[in-house]
């Protein structure tokens, strides 16, 4: 047996202005060197038990802790302030929230210089950090210039240059493109094999961590303890449970649940049995509505380079790419939220800049990555009512539009809760309420499922069908490849700032080279290849 580095007693955690406690009397003991995937539907505590182990919670956040939580035999209480972050390091799901300097540099050096470390380890350590990460040729940059993923890099390099012996990771791979999120799994297991640390991961996408992770802690969504043990297992024969939690389940084991298969489940796409048929599937391309936004050789800064585009009424439109590409400017670009430096973008055939604002977000919805970051109000209620509060409707038909758009958005009987005490998927679909309830016909969405469980992904996706259905035009960056080839009717993809690709879903799967773009095959593609190479006939050489 290994030597215990966590371990909660009894741990129950109640933050103020709730009344139920979002841990309930949490047990457990982690060794030296594990490897774990804490998993929950969201709201269930996972993040809570986080700041619990890094000390933050109760000392810098407001709430009451019963239990104890011990950190390498010691309880966290008899720290000083600060000494934990020797023994646990924390990326945490929203980079942003852990920055504190300007550059990239000093952002690594700053925690380095708390633990007093001489000016030429620290030097060394930082080169390191980013060498690991793969983020030394932004050295110098500002980290308000940085996309998403190079945050989460940041975030990543700053913890592993202190080098601490447990590493958790809250949502690790949410702002990471596909082949990113692959290196970056690859990165981990590197560097745990070669510093030993103990790793906690948080995460609802799970495929690329199922040949890491050994143990599974699985939270239920009243902060309880509903599983503790190993993780194959778990999902193998006990999916069903997993699923009704709302728990997002590898497609291969989503699909064999999907067609009533029993026990044991498989993991891996190349484990799922052959379909009774496989047909080739034919599309119809859709009447393509009236141009709505048009973009010509539009340039923004370093980032956009003349890029042309145009979106049509009714389209679904997904914007994929590699980390760092531009694809959050180019959206802004095309919102009206980002001027070009060069370059005309239009609306209804007239030029953005000629639009009024007021007018330009009636028409315009952009709902960005972090729902945190567009939240201005104090209660649910007013946050979706703030719009319609400055353009001149009856105070009878801002109630009747408000409560029809939080029941829309599935946020009824939270009118009174204020924005940051809600879940991550809650959060979401009131950022999504606050655009719609202008009844804006073109909605942007940055990232929609990230930080959700499957249940909050669905319920989204759902609600943005409907919308979709009823005639509005849905524009949406995201690295879910299943999401793009489940909804989107059309794919731009940016390479470097270019328009690299601008046609169906299907034919970006047949791009001969789709790694370079930094894209993988959805899993339901890889299934229809792996299948078809069973089916090649054996040639002997």
């Amino acid at each position: 047996m290994r030597n215990p580095i966590l371990r909660t007693e009894n741990l129950t955690v109640t933050y103020e202005e709730q009344q139920s406690p979002v841990l309930q009397d949490i047990n457990i003991l982690i060794e030296q060197g594990e490897a774990v995937l804490l998993l929950g539907p969201s709201g269930s505590g996972k993040s809570s038990l986080t700041h619990c182990l890094n000390g933050l919670f109760p000392r810098e956040l407001d709430g009451s802790l019963t239990g104890n939580v011990y950190i390498d035999g010691q309880n966290t209480t008899d720290y000083q302030p600060g000494e934990i972050a020797r023994k646990v390091g924390v990326v945490f799901q929203d980079p942003d929230t852990q920055f504190c300097m300007i550059t990239v540099e000093d952002e690594i050096a700053f925690g380095l210089e708390n633990l007093n470390i001489p000016h030429k380890a620290m030097v060394e350590k930082v080169d390191q950090a980013l060498q690991w990460v793969g983020m030394t040729d932004h050295k110098l940059a500002k980290i308000s210039d940085l996309s998403g993923g190079q945050k989460q890099k940041v975030a990543l390099a700053c913890i592993l240059a202190m080098e601490p012996e447990v590493l958790i990771l809250d949502e690790p791979t949410a702002n990471l493109d596909p082949v990113a999120t692959r290196d970056f799994i690859d990165l981990l297991k590197h560097l745990k094999q070669k510093l030993g640390f103990t790793l906690l991961v948080i995460e609802h996408k799970l495929e690329g961590w199922l040949t890491f992770l050994e143990r599974v802690i699985v939270f239920s969504e009243n902060g309880t303890i509903n599983h503790d043990g190993p993780l194959h297992h778990h999902l193998q024969f006990h999916a069903a449970k997993l699923d009704t939690m709302g728990i997002r389940l590898p497609f291969a084991t989503r699909t064999s649940l999907e067609e009533h298969r029993q026990p044991p489940h498989p993991l891996f796409v190349t484990d799922l049995p052959d379909p009774p048929s496989l047909q080739e599937e034919t599309f119809l391309e859709k009447a393509k509505g009236d141009a709505l936004v048009s973009m010509k050789h539009a340039t923004w800064k370093s980032i956009i380079h003349d890029v042309d585009v145009t979106i049509h009424e009714g389209e679904w439109i997904a914007i994929a790419g590699e980390n760092g590409s531009g694809k959050s400017s180019l959206s802004k670009i095309l919102a009206g939220i980002q001027k070009p430096s060069s370059g005309t973008v239009f609306l209804k055939g007239r030029p953005l800049k000629k639009w009024a604002q007021q007018a330009l977000r009636k028409e315009i919805g952009y709902v960005f990555q972090n729902p945190e970051h567009q939240f201005i109000a104090d209660s649910v209620y007013d946050e979706v009512a703030f719009s319609l509060r400055h353009s001149g409707i009856a105070e009878e038909e801002q109630q009747t539009l408000v409560q029809e758009t939080l029941a829309f958005c599935r946020l009824e009987g939270m009118e009174h809760q204020h924005p940051f005490l809600l879940s991550q998927g809650q959060k979401r679909r009131l950022s999504v309420a606050t655009m719609i309830v202008d009844q804006q016909r073109l909605l942007f969405l940055d990232e929609p499922t990230f930080g959700q469980d499957e249940r909050s992904t669905a319920e989204l996706m759902a609600l943005l069908e409907q919308k979709h259905d009823n005639g509005i035009t849905i524009v949406m960056i995201t690295h879910d490849m299943e999401l793009v080839d489940r909804y989107a009717d059309r794919v731009l993809v940016i390479k470097e700032g270019r328009l690299a690709f601008n046609d169906r879903p299907e034919k970006l799967w047949a791009h001969d080279n789709l790694a370079s773009f930094h894209l993988e095959l959805p899993p339901r593609e890889q299934w229809k290849r792996t299948i078809k190479h069973k089916e090649q006939p054996y040639v002997s050489t």
